[in-house]
């Protein structure tokens, strides 16, 4: 519980409490972070300021323009700094907003932080950074304005009654001030019992003195009686005591010189030890910084080695790009170049047809004469055989225009369906990225409202123990007072009121027990379920992916199928 209102109210103020810039994965940015845990100069483990993750540290990565930072617009900063009391006072007349790195800050505006409490901007600093104050004037500095569009650096606005809430919880009594308050009390009950047995032992000690008064009487009778043999004893031992005295004093005197000598050799020692400690710290630190720089120097050659093989590749994939765009021009005018020559070959084979047919028919006119009947039955013939070339030549080069025609709308048809199948994976990219984004803010708001239940719950046990251990003290106090009336009855009495106490005490502390386990059972429960139905759902959408990739793959086998089937039909 006490650990609960420090991280709530800010009351933990250790030697790890400091503050130190560093790189968060969750941001994936360079942002202020609350040590948590360091061994020596070492920092180990760290808290996030702006989104409250806990990680192993790591240091700041910086821009990625290695330019001056820009320094945001000069605002009017106020005269005089409030104090936080004074602001939240009249928090009803500041505007109200929830914190959130993507959110823009003003002076003055009163921000709901999730870990820090109830604070309000005190300064706007540049590089996008704002100066809050949280309760006990605890200064923070916290990001501010890293969100993309208009609506985010905006934010949310808090309504008044839930600001009202967080105050009352904040204004309450602190922890420091509740033990205060029951130590007070428990002094008071101390110096009530201290009181009444001093006044017990006075009694005591006047009877005693008076019986000491009659003793010492009859002592001083027999003492007159003795003091004749006393005062000779008294002169011997007084001579032997002397004598015994000076030989302690010179042991004495001898001891005092032996332990001088061994305290100044044992200081000596230890400065000796102390200088070799700091050379040796000294070269550690060296040699430890020199390491730093080595390491920060084989990190930026990397970097360099990095960007310049990026560049290497990128230009080697445009010049191979080019490549390939000179090869398909250059196999495209081949095949026009072959068009051509096949026309050309076609068009003299005709002519040397043409050439041939009419020296055949100067030949026949010439055997005309002779053979009349003959030659024209022949020349009909001829005739009716040259028309059923010339159409079976005409049908066939319409056939090659038409396969030709063919294969060119079907590779048209295959360039748009991979265009459309390229546009379409786009789309489903676009709209699965809004569905993780979408996951992901209602993750955070729920594991808010979680944070917030958990925190409400525990300062409801805490009021519950406090007044159990008020009613307790009271029917303590109540018995007590009865005891000490009671002290001169009987000894039944007493064992009755202590056997009642026991019974008492025992029950309370059994209801505290039982409560506690039935709330830390039912918390186990629900975090449970929780988990087995986030479980499920991830399972679900890797067994929708899955299905999605094999239906892309039989789609894609099924059209280069087709595309086989098509040519080999073509050819």
């Amino acid at each position: 519980m006490d650990q609960i209102f420090e991280s709530h109210f800010g009351g933990n103020q250790s030697s790890n409490g400091g503050e130190k810039d560093g790189y968060c994965p969750k941001c994936r940015a360079d942002t202020p972070h609350i040590i948590l845990e360091s061994y020596g100069e070492e920092i180990r483990r760290v808290q996030c300021a702006v989104c409250g993750d806990i990680h192993s540290y790591k240091p700041p990565r910086g821009r990625e323009d290695d330019g001056p930072e820009t320094v945001a617009p000069s605002r009017r900063k106020p005269s005089k700094k409030l104090k936080w009391m004074e602001v939240v006072g009249a928090f009803e007349s500041y505007p109200t907003i929830r914190y959130s790195p993507r959110t823009e800050l003003e002076i003055g505006q009163i921000v709901v932080h999730p870990t820090f409490g109830v604070g309000y901007v005190n300064d706007v600093q540049g590089g996008k950074k704002a100066e809050l104050l949280f309760r006990g004037d605890l200064s923070r500095t916290l990001v501010h304005g890293r969100g993309a569009s208009e609506d985010d650096r905006k934010g949310e606005e808090v309504p008044k009654d839930e600001v009202r809430q967080l105050l009352g919880l904040e204004m309450g009594p602190s922890p420091e001030e509740i033990a205060a308050e029951r130590e007070r009390k428990l002094a008071e009950e101390e110096a009530e019992r201290k009181r009444q047995a001093e006044a017990k032992r006075l009694a005591a000690e006047q009877a005693r003195a008076e019986a000491q008064a009659r003793r010492e009487a009859e002592r001083k009778r027999r003492e007159e009686e003795r003091e004749r043999k006393r005062k000779e004893r008294d002169e011997e031992r007084k001579r032997k005591e002397e004598e015994r005295a000076r030989v302690r004093a010179e042991k004495e005197r001898a001891r005092l010189e032996t332990k001088r000598k061994r305290e100044e050799e044992r200081k000596r020692k230890e400065q000796e030890r102390k200088r070799v400690a700091a050379e040796r710290k000294a070269v550690a630190e060296a040699r430890r910084v020199d390491q730093q720089k080595k390491r920060d120097q084989e990190r930026k050659r990397r970097n360099e080695d990095r960007e310049r093989k990026r560049k290497e590749r990128e230009g080697e994939r445009k010049r191979k790009q080019e490549k390939r765009r000179a090869e398909a021009e250059a196999r495209r005018k081949a095949r026009d170049t072959e068009r051509k020559r096949e026309k050309e070959r076609k068009t003299r084979e005709r002519e040397a047809l043409k050439k041939k047919k009419e020296a055949d028919r100067i030949k026949k006119k010439k055997d005309a004469d002779r053979l009349k009947k003959l030659k024209d039955a022949d020349r009909i013939k001829k005739k009716k055989a040259a028309d059923r070339i010339k159409k079976l030549k005409a049908a066939e080069r319409l056939k090659k225009k038409k396969d030709a025609d063919r294969i060119k709308k079907l590779k048209d048809a295959e360039r748009l369906k991979k265009k459309k199948a390229a546009d379409l994976l786009k789309k489903k990219k676009a709209a699965d990225r809004i569905k993780k984004k979408k996951a992901a803010d209602l993750l955070k708001k729920k594991k808010d409202a979680e944070r917030l239940k958990k925190k409400k719950a525990a300062d409801r046990i805490k009021k519950k123990k406090a007044s159990k251990k008020k009613a307790t003290k009271k029917v303590a106090k109540k018995k007590t007072t009865k005891a000490a009336k009671k002290k001169t009855t009987k000894a039944a009495k007493k064992k009755t009121t202590k056997a009642a106490k026991k019974k008492t005490t025992k029950a309370a502390k059994k209801k505290t027990t039982k409560a506690a386990k039935k709330k830390t059972t039912k918390a186990a429960k629900k975090k449970t379920a929780k988990k087995a139905t986030k479980a499920k759902k991830s399972t679900q959408a890797a067994k929708k992916k899955t299905a999605k990739k094999a239906a892309k793959k039989a789609a894609k086998k099924k059209a280069k199928t087709k595309k086989k089937t098509a040519i080999k039909k073509h050819r």
